[in-house]
């Protein structure tokens, strides 16, 4: 009940902000935008911090084996949020060992170790939802390394409700690789993530698309562009919209260099798209050269970043929060808060949601033997999860 009264409601992303003490967000300890921060963003007022992230830590080989999630939340990567449960990823000193689900609004956390004698380089994750089955699944693309052609890739995928990996090269290893450097998926819609990416079986090689994973399944799919992005000089943005896979289009040529289209999908299976709307001309009085969505709210409202690599100017990153239906397009002070810049960011809904495998920050080494006639330690934690929302 309090997660369907929150959903209707939600009006926030989550995002991983890179800050220094110039912003609005003060106690950063220096001023080298070395500090990251965990956030609540609304479409007006101030960022809401969730955890603040200290980068600045000694690499230590022999991690130990019992984690703790202020250790384990130095450097990670915010990979979806879905139904107040956020999935982390950790790519340095834990890089090839955990993954972790956790819910900011109740201190629970869940670390869950990646199988020790597989190869997990180069891996991208994702977050899903089987609304079938009820489970929450952490959802990795891995770099393939025994197939010989290039951007190949295995899936992997963790149950919460199972408590395991399942390994779906059976149902055969996907031609798709995301983007270099994309830790993450870009977006998840009804559970299902997508990742902006290259499809190796393309006629026209390294062609983009979106590729989903689908966590009823495991098989993947690959979602084309509209036809018309073939146009080389044409960039293309992916984003949720409104619950709809969408993609923001920058068209040099065919329309003034401030105007983006929005385009929505209608069809999977068909890849039919359809023009929505033409946003802008943007407001910031140049010529921008790329653009770049964080994330959509709930509500409709596009975030819109766009830069230039003139070396003349100086302050050369615009920040805009857009209305495509009415057209409304301005510079939002509260996002420029964030300089330098931000990294991952999704829709968000706080809520009381708890997953089996959760156990209470800061109560990770907690001895079983406190209640020795408890066999079932999940079992237990469970129930006194439970008892704290009764009180």
């Amino acid at each position: 009940m309090h997660l369907e009264f929150n959903t209707l409601r939600n009006k926030l992303l989550i995002c991983n902000i890179c800050c220094d003490d110039k912003s609005a967000l003060k106690n950063s300890p220096s001023g080298d935008y070395s500090s990251k921060l965990i956030a609540l963003l609304g479409v007006t007022g101030p960022p809401i911090p969730l955890l603040r992230v200290d980068r600045h830590f000694t690499d230590r080989p022999n991690y130990p084996k019992k984690i703790n999630f202020p250790d384990y939340s130095k450097r990670m990567t915010l990979c979806g949020s879905i139904n107040g449960i956020v999935c982390l990823a950790h790519y340095e000193e834990m890089s090839g060992r955990f993954v972790a689900l956790w819910n900011p609004g109740t201190n629970y956390w869940n670390p869950i170790a990646l199988v020790e004698n597989k190869s997990w380089v180069n891996m991208s994750v994702g977050f899903g939802f089987d609304a079938v089955k009820s489970d929450y699944k952490v959802i990795c693309i891995v770099s393939e390394s025994r197939v010989n052609n290039f951007g190949w890739s295995r899936v992997e995928i963790y149950s919460t409700n199972q408590g395991s990996w399942e390994n779906v090269d059976g149902k055969g290893i996907i031609p798709f690789w995301p983007n270099v450097n994309l830790r993450h998926c870009n977006f998840i819609i009804n559970g299902v993530p997508y990742w902006m990416g290259v499809d190796v079986q393309e006629e026209v090689a390294k062609s983009s698309v979106l590729g989903r994973i689908d966590p009823l399944t495991g098989l993947y799919k690959k979602v084309m562009y509209p036809s018309h992005v073939k146009n080389k000089s044409a960039k293309v943005n992916p984003v949720k919209w409104k619950d709809s896979v969408a993609v923001l289009i920058q068209s040099p040529g065919e329309y003034p260099i401030q105007m983006i289209d929005l385009y929505v999908l209608l069809n999977e299976n068909t890849s039919k798209w359809a023009k929505m709307y033409s946003i802008g001309p943007l407001s910031s009085g140049r010529a921008f050269e790329h653009l770049r969505i964080p994330q959509s709210f709930s509500t409709g409202e596009i975030v819109l970043e766009t830069w230039t690599q003139d070396r003349n100017i100086v302050d050369c990153v615009d920040r805009y929060i857009c209305d495509p239906k009415t057209g409304l397009i301005f510079l939002n002070k509260e996002i420029e808060a964030l300089n330098p810049y931000w990294f991952e960011s999704y829709n968000h809904v706080e809520s009381l949601v708890w997953v089996k495998g959760m156990i209470q920050i800061g109560k990770e080494h907690i001895e079983k033997k406190t209640n020795p006639k408890m066999k079932n330690w999940t079992e237990f934690l469970s129930k006194e999860f439970e008892s704290a929302l009764h009180l």
